[in-house]
């Protein structure tokens, strides 16, 4: 009957049929609640016909909207709904907004509505799909009680156990990231390549005045500023320049226009030359690696071996 009173002082008037869906209960319960409201003096009014429907009269208002502790902690992913269902949090956060909204003056809920219609937050990057996350729900388990954790983490193909201290989930570009704290070093673990999740009986130490926001922020510039080890002059088609951009570290993807016409020359770093050699080649005949010299013989040879592999099947 509350979530019933919430969602009418939200929305003004609602049919039967609309609150036993969104109530999942049939509209004969509905009915029922409705007379009970209006029985303890709650003025619902019944509406007959197309249009008609529950409102309540009066501009009448309840004050019981107070959010409980598990949907204060869902308002945090606000515009975010589907992360917060990821996390176990989808029905604490749809609650908790109702309750934010009834609790609102008409013309604060008018502006709320007009955000949503004209704004809306997409966190997961184009074309791909989330990683799957299924030890998620575990770490984040962990997170609320404060409890150490072992976990089997794959890394460079190898399986490997750790003891940490988790200390906060990133969701950063549509993927998980895990910080935690193992023998006082600061680490960041990919949450999909986590393969199983182990809760000990041990609290976690977190480090004073920990702010996850910062910590998150340091750890990604540390891994965006690293050392480029190699720097590549390519000539590139316009078409391919948004591409290109993606690939190259971030202190260099200024070096790279996203507005040019026809083909332009210009040179772009890289960490590694692997990488710089499968990133050239990744955009075919759209760029053409100038210099160094070892690069473009390097990427000849993969281009020759290309080739090979689609030349005809000598006649037998």
């Amino acid at each position: 009957m509350m979530t019933l009173l919430l969602h009418l002082q939200v929305h003004g008037q609602a049919s039967g049929k609309d609150l036993a869906r969104q109530l999942e209960v049939s509209e004969r319960t509905v009915q029922r609640d409705v007379e009970a409201l209006v029985a303890a003096g709650i003025p619902v009014r019944a509406t007959r016909g197309p249009a008609g429907g529950y409102r309540l009269d009066g501009g009448y208002r309840t004050r019981l909207t107070g959010v409980g502790l598990d949907e204060a902690g869902a308002l945090a992913f606000l515009g975010l709904a589907g992360p917060a269902q990821q996390l176990g949090l989808g029905e604490l956060l749809h609650g908790a907004q109702t309750k934010v909204l009834a609790s609102l003056t008409g013309e604060a809920r008018d502006r709320a509505a007009r955000t949503a219609e004209r704004f809306h937050l997409d966190p997961i990057r184009f074309f791909g799909t989330p990683e799957p996350v299924p030890c998620l729900t575990p770490l984040a388990d962990a997170l609320w009680r404060d409890r150490r954790v072992r976990i089997q983490y794959v890394r460079d193909g190898q399986v490997a156990t750790r003891e940490i201290d988790p200390l906060g989930l990133v969701l950063a570009a549509g993927d998980w990231y895990l910080v935690a704290q193992r023998s006082q070093q600061r680490r960041t673990y990919r949450v999909s390549r986590v393969r199983s999740v182990q809760l000990l009986d041990e609290p976690v130490r977190r480090p004073a005045r920990f702010d996850l926001a910062e910590s998150w922020a340091e750890s990604r510039r540390d891994l965006e500023e690293e050392k480029t080890e190699i720097e590549v002059t390519v000539r590139v088609a316009a078409r391919a320049l948004p591409r290109l951009r993606r690939m190259v570290p971030v202190h260099g993807q200024a070096l790279v226009p996203v507005a040019a016409t026809g083909e332009i020359e210009l040179t772009v770093p890289f960490e590694s030359e692997s990488w710089a050699c499968e990133a050239i080649l990744s955009l075919g005949a759209a760029v053409e690696a100038l210099r160094p010299a070892p690069i473009r013989e390097r990427i000849a040879g993969e281009t020759r071996a290309a080739a090979a592999r689609y030349d005809p099947a000598p006649p037998r």
